[in-house]
């Protein structure tokens, strides 16, 4: 799983740390030294690589150094162009202070290796003394859904004698240490691994504070945690909020892997007791209401959880689409193009009418909504907009009509 990997190096005390302990990553066969440079030539740095060099190939790998020149480009973009020009199967880093990774947007280096990478990451922060080899005691986080083969491959990597510890958290409310318990002990059985015994241990609390406290109490050698869960799959953050959250609080070594989940997308039309999810979504856009009476909402569903929403509602002189609305953390995957697509679809054979922000005229556009002076509003709809007192642009809203016609995506 991890045959070849690129460890990036700024020649520093932690760097050469993560090179002595690189022959415990199970599987390596390969390990490329990457350094960029920050400035034109650097006389120690070749001398110092060398000595790395010999470090790894006295754990009997081969070892290639790779030197990017400062091109002008930020020094996290070439270690990733880096990995992907050699088809690395993982990044391991050593730092100094593992807080350093708690600001995953500051100018820190290894932070935004982390947050744009989509190749597995293993962080191991500077220790000294004793301590057990990395995939020695392995904490593994789940969430009770299917194990992606990713993990099921390091929980099938001997370490030893040692054990993994299959950790699930519930959440007050959600359902009972029983309940996950059961689930626990079937994931479990499931597995099955050939290397490791594994354990099962269920707390209720923060997931994330609970998976740090539990990695300091059994003394985990590192943990491992997919890049992303199914609760932030649907939207477009670069880390799970989970991952994120432990990666800042966690003092043992981390192996963030970068997992595939594939989602079940659903475009439909909200049945009316639904129509408190789509209310739910609009409370961080204007707090709209939804009427069963009047309204035909459809919502795009990402593995159940509603993410966009986009609604036509009948007046008595026409049909006005609105409340076309994706919360934030959703954005970026095009479900706010899927909703409309139904909406439009459902209802082509009415003319439509709606109040655009100017800078969404092009997408709505696409539908066949042409812009048109305000007074070709019908009477109620063009009510709706009173307050601009027929200052629709100073308003930053552009009346827009779609003449009943064919429409299929």
């Amino acid at each position: 799983m991890f045959t070849k990997v690129l460890i990036p190096t700024d020649l520093s005390e932690a760097s050469v740390a993560m090179v002595e302990r690189v022959g415990e990553v199970p599987g390596v066969r390969e390990v490329v030294l990457f350094h960029a440079r920050t400035s034109a030539g650097e006389p120690a740095a070749d001398e110092a690589l060398r000595r790395m060099q010999e470090l790894v190939q006295r754990q009997g790998i081969p070892a290639e150094v790779a030197i990017a020149e400062d091109d002008g480009t930020p020094v996290p973009e070439r270690i990733l162009r880096g990995a992907a020009e050699r088809n690395v199967g993982l990044i391991a880093m050593g730092l100094r202070d593992q807080g350093l990774l708690r600001n995953l947007f500051s100018g820190n280096v290894a932070a935004a290796v982390l947050r744009d990478t989509r190749t597995h990451v293993l962080i191991v922060p500077q220790s000294g003394g004793s301590r057990p080899p990395l995939f020695a005691r392995l904490l593994v986080p789940t969430d009770l859904a299917a194990p992606a083969p990713e993990v099921r491959s390091v929980l099938k990597v001997p370490a030893g004698d040692g054990a993994a510890v299959l950790l699930h958290v519930v959440e007050p409310g959600l359902e009972t240490e029983q309940e996950a318990g059961d689930r626990l002990a079937a994931l479990r059985s499931d597995l099955s691994p050939a290397g490791h015994e594994i354990e099962v241990l269920v707390r209720t609390g923060s997931p994330a504070r609970t998976i740090c406290a539990v990695a300091d109490e059994i003394s985990a050698s590192a943990v491992v945690i997919p890049r992303i869960g199914k609760r932030d799959a649907p939207g477009s953050a670069p880390l799970g909020s989970v991952t994120s959250a432990v990666i800042e609080c966690v003092k043992p070594p981390v192996l963030v892997l970068a997992v595939s989940i594939h989602l079940r997308i659903e475009t439909r039309e909200l049945r009316s007791e639904e129509f408190g999810l789509a209310e739910e979504i609009w409370l961080d856009y204007h707090q709209l209401k939804a009427n069963p009476e009047t309204d035909r909402i459809f919502g795009v569903f990402a593995d159940g959880t509603l993410v966009s929403v986009a609604r036509c509602r009948r007046h008595p002189d026409g049909y006005e689409v609105d409340g076309v609305f994706t919360p934030v953390r959703f954005r970026g995957r095009g479900y706010a193009r899927r909703a409309m697509d139904a909406l439009v679809e459902a209802c082509q054979h009415d003319t439509l009418y709606m109040h655009s922000v100017r800078n969404l005229v092009d997408f709505y556009g696409a539908y066949g909504f042409i812009s048109i002076p305000e007074s070709d509003l019908p009477p109620t709809i063009r009510a709706r907009f009173a307050f601009a007192l027929g200052e629709m642009e100073g308003a930053n809203v552009q009346p827009m009509r779609r003449a009943a016609g064919w429409f299929q995506r």
